[in-house]
């Protein structure tokens, strides 16, 4: 097809019959008028109108007995319409059809591809704005004249428009079709063999398949997909058989879907190549059962690694009930065996990794690594098979924990045994008085319940001591009657009126001594 119209209907600008009295100077002159995707005449920027409808050809083109029948309408200004500004599709249009000047993309693209592919683009992007304003006429016009923004310009906002479409087609079992309306038709149907449309085809099919599911082998607008680019969650259930909710899981976890998109599984599409390890993975993911048979542990020593990130799983997500590489354990177990000796049973002076923790409050973390530095020894039961089997030294371990201790200010009590040592028992006094910032306080996360409590150290009582004084540490420090003539004489720190039971400041105490 060349492009121009063989519709039943003959249109022209009313106004260049009056300025162009000779009708085949006009047709010889203003033949753009009859090209299909042209609306306005360059000339006067008046509208095409239609003169007359005649579907035989012969009557069609009988153009002396056609325009004797309208000249009067003509003369008479019947059938003008108010005169348009040019669109920068129109002006391209023209610089074309007169010249052959085009400085944009289409340059490179016949008239008749690019005229039908801005048409049809603009069509369906002008389901994007409220047009119900604009006659038929007009939304035509701004049809072209969208379908041109994109296209002049190139793939990048030609796919970037089409992006913006494919969005239109969010239902659970919408196509491409949905989405790109007669562009998507036309380009499979009437288009799909024409040459000069093959450039259009190919950009049209890269948002299809960028997009939608397409599998590897399906042809779309005639060309065969070599490999899937997307999957769907549904597509990819499909072709795994894992289910749809618990595929869901995965991928919201590994960021190929966002959480909150709420679209059917038929449309929540992700990078086919990027994950399809993961799809490839999910199959072969066990159980926290599966996990202790394969490294050989119990339930709770499975516990303690994971506790202290010895081991994570695939997904941390309680709705999913196998979450681990068996092949994770496995690897762990055979670096720990690297580095094992045999010890007999019988011997005491070893003890399990996990009998290591409970006693000595160290976290297996801990115990790992001092094992992977070296600086703790690891046996190997003979009675036992996997982890189970690793024992550590009980002195070696208590020799870490002394080492930890240090490291932190030494031996840690709690706040409520520092204040049975000095004799005041109420309870929340001391961690009142280190929140005020009248002596320090060393804080721990609880190894169970996780929440930060207030702990005492060796350095903690040293700094109370110099600058406090209870009653019963005046009894030990002045003696029985020192000490009641110093409860009768001195006044309890009570800064801003705080109560923290019968404390006193050591420096009153000491010069009322003097």
């Amino acid at each position: 097809s060349s492009g121009f119209s063989r519709f039943p209907a003959i249109a022209d600008p009313p106004i260049c019959r009056t300025i162009y009295p000779s009708w085949w100077t006009t047709l010889r002159g203003l033949l753009h008028w009859q090209l299909r995707e042209t609306d306005l005449c360059f000339k006067h920027s008046h509208p095409l109108v239609p003169l007359w409808h005649r579907t035989p050809l012969v009557g069609r083109y009988d153009l002396s007995s056609r325009f004797s029948a309208i000249l009067n309408d003509i003369r008479e200004g019947k059938r003008e319409r108010p005169r348009v500004d040019p669109s920068p599709y129109d002006r391209w249009l023209g610089n074309r059809l007169r010249d052959g000047t085009d400085d944009t993309w289409l340059a490179d693209y016949t008239l008749y591809s690019a005229t039908t592919f801005c048409t049809l683009l603009g069509t369906e992007l002008l389901r994007l704005e409220d047009v119900s304003d604009l006659d038929q006429s007009a939304q035509l016009r701004r049809a072209r004249a969208l379908g041109f923004g994109a296209a002049s310009q190139g793939e990048d906002e030609i796919q970037d428009a089409l992006d913006k479409l494919a969005v239109l087609s969010d239902a659970a079992n919408a196509k491409p079709k949905k989405a790109l309306g007669r562009l998507f038709v036309d380009f499979s149907q009437e288009h799909l063999h024409k040459d000069d449309f093959t450039p259009f085809r190919k950009i049209l099919r890269d948002c299809i398949v960028r997009n939608w599911p397409v599998a590897a082998g399906e042809t779309v607008l005639g060309f065969v997909q070599a490999e899937r680019q997307r999957h769907s969650i549904r597509s990819a259930s499909e072709e795994t058989g894992i289910g749809p909710s618990l595929l869901e899981r995965f991928l919201v976890d590994a960021g190929a879907i966002d959480a909150d998109d709420d679209r059917p599984i038929a449309r929540k599409t992700f990078d086919a190549m990027a994950y399809a390890d993961l799809l490839a993975e999910i199959p072969t993911l066990v159980g926290p059962i599966g996990m202790q048979r394969a490294m050989g542990a119990t339930k709770g020593q499975l516990a303690s690694l994971v506790e202290d990130g010895v081991l994570t799983p695939r997904i941390d997500n309680p709705m999913v009930k196998s979450p681990w590489r068996a092949s994770d354990g496995v690897a762990l177990v055979a670096e720990l065996q690297e580095i094992a000796v045999p010890i007999e049973p019988a011997d005491e002076s070893w003890e399990s990794i996990q009998d290591a923790k409970h006693r000595s409050d160290l976290g297996v973390g801990m115990i790992i690594a001092g094992l992977r530095s070296g600086n703790l020894r690891l046996g190997r039961r003979p009675d036992f098979e996997g982890y189970a089997a690793f024992c550590v030294v009980k002195d070696e371990v208590d020799r870490v924990k002394a080492d930890k201790l240090k490291a932190e200010g030494g031996p840690l009590i709690t706040a409520a045994a520092f204040g049975r040592l000095v004799g005041i028992r109420t309870q929340g006094w001391f961690e009142k008085l280190a929140g005020s910032g009248h002596t320090p306080a060393t804080r721990r996360l609880h190894p169970k319940r996780g929440r930060e409590r207030v702990y005492v150290s060796e350095s903690d009582i040293e700094e109370f001591r110099k600058r406090f004084v209870t009653s019963p540490m005046m009894k030990g420090e002045f003696g029985l009657t020192s000490r009641k003539r110093l409860l009768a004489a001195l006044e309890r720190f009570a800064p801003n009126g705080e109560d923290y039971g019968p404390l006193y400041l050591r420096e009153d105490v000491e010069a009322f001594l003097k």
